[in-house]
């Protein structure tokens, strides 16, 4: 695939990856979550990280993209700035320096939907809603949510909504997998069998997850996407023209139906449950059950 971007450019669609760090001496390694555990990326990729130090001399923070394109961010004016670095399959394994002989695969395979994910879990993060019906990115500075053009496969929709019906989060490795993170009772009955056989590494990750992060789910492989990367949209704005109906405004207005009798009280109308609304009308109650940044 060729790209428009040379390495350096500003990079100007939206800002995610698997994420990777890098030093002077030629190192690039996954590190674990709050600490400063980790795990070198063998073999190591010399022309990537060529590029990166012309940039960035002391080299830094990098992210894949579900597209294989290579970021970073660097100071400019007083500001980050992003820039395009290049294009990496990404592959090999991931070694922990104590002990080569635990080292886990960046690609796993082999995997049916709802098995245990046995590397770590990372990649490009979106979020859905009930249904799959609708799919974003949000971004960290604005926290508006930018819809994904793509649409997910029937197979993959089905996975996801069997495991986390109210929706939520997951990640797309460079690779195209599609992993998440569910509750433990969302699992078959043998889950706890399969998740003794994972590497040792995986489970002192995911235990590390819940100490440092309070999440108290286990990842899963879900399945793959077909199309990447993934393309974002604009999301609604209150400046934006108003989106009457196809049929106009006077179809629109006559399509307004009763407001509920408003209580003196406390000013509250009377109105269902939420707990009885539609899945779609909990969009706010999506769970944040996978933080980024620890």
């Amino acid at each position: 695939m060729i790209s428009r971007y040379e390495p350096g450019d500003r990079w100007t669609e939206h800002y995610r990856g698997y994420r990777l760090r890098t030093n002077p001496d030629g190192d690039i390694w996954w590190q674990a979550y709050q600490g400063t555990d980790r795990l070198y990326l063998e073999p190591t990729p010399g022309d990537l990280i060529e590029s990166l130090l012309e940039l960035k001399r002391l080299g830094g923070r990098i992210r894949i993209t579900e597209g294989n394109d290579v970021l970073t961010r660097a100071e400019e004016d007083d500001e980050y700035k992003t820039h395009w670095i290049g294009r990496f399959d990404l592959n090999g394994e991931l070694v922990p320096p104590e002990d080569p002989d635990f080292s886990v695969p960046v690609q796993p395979d082999g995997l049916e939907p709802g098995d245990f994910w046995p590397s770590v879990y990372d990649g490009a993060k979106y979020s859905f809603g009930p249904g799959v019906e609708r799919i974003w990115w949000d971004n960290p500075q604005t926290h508006k949510r930018h819809p994904v053009q793509e649409f997910f496969s029937q197979e993959l929709v089905t996975i996801l909504s069997r495991y986390k019906p109210q929706g939520g989060s997951l990640r797309v490795t460079p690779w195209n997998d599609v992993l998440t993170l569910v509750d433990l009772d969302k699992l078959p009955s043998q889950t706890r069998a399969e998740f003794d056989s994972l590497p040792r590494v995986v489970k002192n990750l995911i235990a590390l997850r819940r100490d440092r992060g309070g999440v108290q789910k286990l990842p899963i492989y879900a399945g793959q996407v077909e199309a990447t990367p993934f393309s974002i949209s604009d999301p609604p704005s209150l400046t934006d023209p108003f989106e009457d109906q196809s049929d106009g405004v006077d179809s629109w207005l006559d399509s307004l139906g009763e407001t509920s009798q408003t209580e003196v009280d406390n000013h509250t109308v009377d109105g269902p449950d939420t707990e009885s609304l539609p899945a779609n009308d909990l969009d706010d109650e999506i769970p944040e059950d996978d933080p980024i940044d620890w």
